[in-house]
């Protein structure tokens, strides 16, 4: 009897308890844990592969694989941070994820710097060979910035655009020709050409008015930014672009384990699906800067010819990364290009 008394009394104390922890939005089964928050910049502008289909593949499935449990938050084309501002903060722990050129991170070690100099690999398809010899050496140094190296985006490859026919090397002497880093300007100096750095917004004024004679850049920039309506000419690939997807270290190390499994799969499918990506743009923008113009691709000889003369500047680089201490890993890389 006593018993029966205590479950009628005990019942409707039950029911007020959860219809309270109802109204407050806590049920026995429900977390209360915050979603973690990565917030993921890049200064590339918001129309290319990148931003318009990698980026927002790594957040839609990232956000589904861990039951919401993350939340990315994209910021395409500069919206939080230019590419040096963004590297910067990321280091500092100011925002969690970014992508960029490997060669961006130049200022911070001169070995990332390798994808800068002009036919160092002969073709994107070289560096996958060689990609898992060469991620373990970059993602050693990139720690030493308190980043974690994720994985890398296959950017389209560099071709040279002229208002005048370029058939051999002979016809670079003394032209003036832009490219937009230290690496591709010191690869036109062995060459024979003028290097000229001209900012990006400027390179069409430059073409047109005949301050430079012709430029670098991808063959996507070239029908993009309309620079086939000031040069008639094409030759490349001249060399190619590697761009790495990073994370804040202590972001990283702050994750459950089983969210880095889960980040570190989608990068993998991400970087599959860019160099996928990456050949079919090109070969798309190619075809188009075909119906405006004359485009010439390289042989393998052609490119044998042209690696010639760069030889003392990959030396030149190796010596540069032996002053700052990173001479061994720069000689791996090498390495590793070579027998990939």
């Amino acid at each position: 009897m006593r018993r029966k008394i205590k479950q009628v009394y005990l019942a409707p104390i039950i029911v007020v308890l959860l219809i309270a922890m109802i109204a407050i939005g806590c049920t026995p089964s429900q977390s209360t844990e915050e979603p973690i928050k990565l917030r993921y910049t890049t200064g590339m502008t918001s129309s290319h592969y990148f931003c318009s289909e990698l980026m927002p593949y790594f957040e839609k499935q990232v956000e589904e694989r861990t039951s919401g449990r993350v939340e990315v938050e994209l910021y395409p084309g500069g919206e939080l941070y230019s590419y040096q501002d963004g590297m910067d903060a990321c280091v500092a722990g100011a925002v969690e994820m970014g992508l960029a050129s490997a060669g961006q991170w130049g200022g911070y070690n001169p070995v990332y710097s390798f994808s800068d100099y002009f036919l160092i690999m002969e073709d994107i398809d070289q560096f996958v060979r060689a990609r898992d010899e060469i991620h373990p050496i970059l993602e050693s140094l990139f720690e030493e910035h308190n980043t974690k190296l994720l994985c890398y985006s296959i950017y389209g490859s560099n071709s040279l655009g002229s208002n005048m026919p370029i058939e051999s090397l002979d016809d670079l002497r003394g032209m003036k020709i832009r490219a937009p880093v230290p690496g591709m300007l010191e690869s036109l100096e062995a060459w024979g050409a003028t290097p000229a750095n001209v900012a990006a917004a400027e390179v069409y004024d430059a073409l047109s008015k005949g301050a430079i004679d012709a430029a670098v850049t991808s063959w996507a920039s070239f029908e993009n930014r309309k620079f086939y309506e000031v040069v008639d000419y094409f030759i490349g690939p001249v060399g190619e672009s590697v761009w790495v997807n990073y994370m804040n270290l202590d972001t990283w190390n702050s994750l459950p384990s089983d969210i880095q499994s889960t980040i570190t799969d989608v990068c993998l499918e991400m970087e599959g699906q860019s160099l996928d990506l990456m050949k079919s743009y090109d070969a798309g923008h190619i075809a188009a800067l075909e119906e405006v113009g004359t485009v010439h691709i390289m042989t393998k000889e052609e490119v044998a010819e042209w690696q010639e003369p760069l030889l003392p500047v990959y030396d030149s680089w190796i010596q540069q990364c032996a002053d700052a201490g990173y001479g061994d890993q720069a000689e791996q890389i090498m390495a590793a290009l070579k027998s990939a």
